[in-house]
Order: structure tokens, then sequence, then C-alpha cells
């Protein structure tokens, strides 16, 4: 899929004719990050709003204890910094490639122009910035009221594929990994998925996690 096609499906840029999507694709620029590289980091200065082409970035965010929490990953058709770069912010978050990925990068003084010549792109900002708040709302009340095995059945349902064996997670998602999305201990992951093993309700090995039956509501 070329970028305009990606551009089309960015929810910022949906109400752009097409003559100015390839506009906007003249005047950005392409960057390159293999897998495994620090994309971006939290704390820096906001200098490119960043729309992810191909691949996908993993963002999370580090706290003074050097603890690792998740907010998700993000695949093609994905832009970042554009509520960053109006107020003049830095990153709140970090990101890695989980993947190799492609971006195409619109530097602030584009950017801006292309607010001044397309106000409705404002309103969007404000839906974005709305569903933002709902959503990490929504993640610290998951947190504050969701025990562990909770936010663990809560990402498996999010990530399991529907296949005649069960729900299937093919992410490569390793116990750390999990602990990282939930905010929990891997010593503990490794205690729930036990006893999910155990109960007959998952299948683990080959780097990927079945769902043979469904989860229970608490467990």
């Amino acid at each position: 899929m070329g970028a305009e096609a990606v551009l089309a499906k960015v929810e910022l840029f949906a109400s752009l004719p097409h003559e100015d999507l390839l506009q906007l694709e003249t005047v950005a620029t392409r960057r390159h990050f293999a897998k495994g590289m620090l994309i971006f980091n939290e704390g820096e200065p906001v200098d490119h709003l960043l729309v992810l082409l191909e691949g996908r970035m993993r963002i999370f965010h580090n706290n003074d204890a050097g603890r690792e929490f998740v907010y998700g990953v993000a695949d093609a058709g994905v832009c970042f910094g554009e509520l960053a770069l109006f107020a003049d912010e830095v990153r709140t978050v970090s990101a890695e490639a989980e993947e190799d990925c492609v971006f195409m990068a619109l530097s602030r003084a584009n950017f801006l122009q292309l607010l001044s010549q397309h106000p409705q792109l404002k309103d969007h900002m404000l839906i974005t910035a709305t569903n933002l708040i709902r959503h990490l709302t929504k993640t610290v009340s998951d947190l504050a009221l969701k025990d562990v095995y909770g936010r663990i059945r809560k990402v498996f349902e999010a990530l399991a594929v529907p296949t005649e064996e069960g729900g299937l997670i093919e992410d490569q998602l390793t116990q750390q990994d999990l602990a990282d999305r939930v905010g929990a201990s891997r010593e503990m992951i490794a205690k729930v998925m036990k006893e999910l093993v155990a109960g007959g309700y998952v299948q683990t090995g080959r780097r990927r996690i079945l769902i043979l039956k469904k989860l229970p509501e608490h467990f």
C-alpha cells in the first residue's frame, strides 16, 4: 500500500482531498527503523508528526524505578505527535520498532501550514485528544480496579484470533511482555499462566498461546 493510500485511512487526514494527500506526501520525508530500534523517547521535544506506513511499534513508559509499562502496539495507519506539535510539548511516551518500520515524517512548519489551509483538521485533533483521554482513563481504571488475572484476560481477549482449535495468539508474547502490558511482575504472570494451563484453559508452546475454552470471569 502506497503512502497516499495509508494517509487516506488516517483519521486526522481523512477529510483531505486526494490532491492534498499527494502534496502532503511530497513535503514529508521517509524514516526507516529496524526491528528493536528506539523510535522516540519520552521527554524529547516533538519536531515532526510521524505516520506509521509499514511495520508495527510498541508504545511504553518507564517509571523512576526503571519499570516498564506497555500501553500497546500500533500498526500501519497510526500517527503520533500532532497534539504535541500544536501545543509545543514533549513526548510523553517512548516507542520501539517491533518490526522493521517505515514512517512518514512531517515537520512542524509544514504541519502548521497544513492546519492553516485546512482548519477542519483541528476538529479531528480534538476527537483524537478525546479518544486518548478516554483510553488513558480506562487504562488507569483497569489498573486500579482489576486484579492481575482480569488484566491478563483482557489482553488475551483483545489479541486472540478465532481458529478451529480455539483463540490463537501468535504475537510472540513472552511472560515478560505480558507483565509489561498489565503492570505486574513476571513471577505473578508465571503463576497465573501455570494455573490457566493446569485448568485446561490455555495451551502454550511454539511461541504462541492457544485459548482452548472461554476464560473464567474470575480466577
